[in-house]
């Protein structure tokens, strides 16, 4: 009969411990799913400003071709560009002229401070326009935004 007692004290216990030990793997498996899901947000919300961020400073582009003007130096046709940056942000831009870049490489890009006007270095058109050739002329930004001009060549 004292061995019949014993048991049913075991039996007694085996509930209580199996009750603890689902509700630590609950407890645990929560706390992993919350961590997880707290990260992931934080990235999310990170993301987030940043393209918020990024396209108010696309909007606050503002810049116009203020001056074009072409001359011969030393028998070379070149062409002068002026960029006014008149928004809130600086920019960097690309001039496009007659199918060319400047500057031509990728990882380059002219600088302009806002509220300032420089002269784009200067453009080397290689052939001589033809007097009263229009040059189309597309400068655009790291952002994509673009301003157009069309140069008449006296």
């Amino acid at each position: 009969m004292k061995e019949r007692e014993r048991l049913k004290e075991r039996r007694a216990i085996s509930p209580v411990i199996s009750a603890l030990i689902l509700s630590a793997v609950v407890l645990t498996v929560g706390g992993v799913v919350w961590t997880f899901s707290q990260g992931a947000m934080t990235i999310s919300a990170e993301d987030y400003a940043e393209s918020v961020i990024d396209m108010t400073d696309t909007i606050s582009e503002r810049f116009i071709i203020e001056h074009v003007y072409y001359e011969y130096v030393d028998e070379v046709p070149e062409l002068y560009v002026f960029v006014y940056n008149y928004g809130t942000v600086d920019i960097e831009v690309k001039v496009e002229v007659k199918g060319g870049t400047y500057p031509a490489a990728e990882e380059t890009w002219i600088e302009i401070p806002s509220k300032e006007m420089i002269p784009f270095p200067t453009i080397d058109l290689g052939t001589i326009p033809s007097s009263k050739e229009e040059l189309n002329i597309r400068i655009y930004t790291r952002r994509e935004n673009n301003a157009y001009y069309r140069y008449l060549v006296p």
